[in-house]
């Protein structure tokens, strides 16, 4: 496999190259980014190609890693194997030393010596991890938008499991990252037939894939102005017994991609209508149960709502 210095890979392509001889791979690959799964995925493909060739491999925490730890890591040989595989893990906390050493490691050959270096940083965020990705290659463990249920119906299948359908797009919407979509697919072993097929029943044991009402679809329908969806996902959590909504969860919705783009005089009536719910529990003018309602009546009021029928 030739890759030219500073190439960025598809994942797909980079799980197989890590999983494969050392031969083809390139000398470094670096795999950044937030998705955990992702890069464990990477880290597994990584450590399966070295024992498939009988590889030394080892494990070095960059936090504790001076640059005489390195070179000598870099420049020992092995004694039972004709490869080395190294994996740097957190490689955004490397000092100068050690990134230096490394990049100038890529250039003097790294025969039969393969490093895997992992982050949950981005590249773009550190000098330290651009220099290392312009000296080898590198791969994003981020999701894109839509990309969440594509990777659940590849964890199933690979798991060899079949949900009912729509089971599994409510899992990828529900779980807050794929290793928790990871982790409810484990559970779901227990309760699957010998075909691999997973009964109803067993969904009661998700924490995602129940059918019901949800605050993140409710507020995407309010920010959308969909007055019945908004409706709809309203009268699921009221049969629930779900009531109101923490203003703050609803503005910001910490840690989840934006699902519906905002003009900003759209944007700014939306902080207005959170603020004021905000203030209206502050001031004991509303109660927590009523911002729910509150939100909408603001958002939603004649005029606004332009997907109403």
């Amino acid at each position: 496999m030739t890759v030219k210095r500073g190439a960025t890979l598809p994942f797909d392509e980079a799980e197989r190259a890590l999983s494969g001889g050392w031969e083809t791979m390139p000398p470094l690959v670096l795999a950044a980014g937030p998705d955990e799964y992702l890069r464990s995925r990477l880290v597994a493909a990584f450590r399966a190609g070295g024992e498939s060739e009988g590889a030394e491999l080892e494990r070095l925490d960059a936090e504790a890693l001076t640059a005489e730890t390195l070179a000598g890591a870099l420049a020992s040989l092995s004694l039972f194997s004709s490869s080395r595989r190294l994996w740097i893990r957190e490689g955004s906390k490397l000092d100068k030393e050690c990134e230096d050493a490394l990049v100038a490691w890529t250039r003097g050959g790294a025969e039969a010596t393969r490093l895997l270096v992992t982050t949950a940083r981005e590249i773009a965020e550190l000098r330290g991890l651009q220099a290392l990705s312009a000296a080898g290659a590198s791969v994003a463990c981020a999701l894109r938008p839509g990309e969440a249920v594509r990777w659940v119906d590849r964890m199933l299948a690979e798991a060899g499991l079949v949900l009912p359908p729509g089971a599994g797009a409510a899992l990828a919407e529900h779980a807050k990252d794929l290793l928790e979509a990871r982790q409810e697919i484990e559970k779901l072993r227990l309760y699957a037939e010998p075909s691999g097929k997973v009964p109803a029943a067993a969904l009661a044991a998700l924490r995602g894939a129940r059918a019901g009402g949800s605050l993140d679809r409710w507020a995407d329908a309010v920010l959308a102005r969909d007055a019945r969806a908004a409706r709809r996902e309203a009268a699921a959590l009221d049969a629930e017994g779900v009531g109101g909504t923490e203003p703050q969860a609803f503005a910001y919705r910490r840690g989840a991609a934006p699902r519906v783009t905002l003009p900003p005089s759209a944007a700014r009536a939306a902080l207005h209508a959170v603020y004021a719910a905000d203030r209206a529990l502050k001031r004991g003018e509303a109660r927590d149960a009523e911002l729910r309602d509150l939100i909408a009546r603001m958002l939603l009021s004649p005029g606004r709502a332009s997907h109403d029928a």
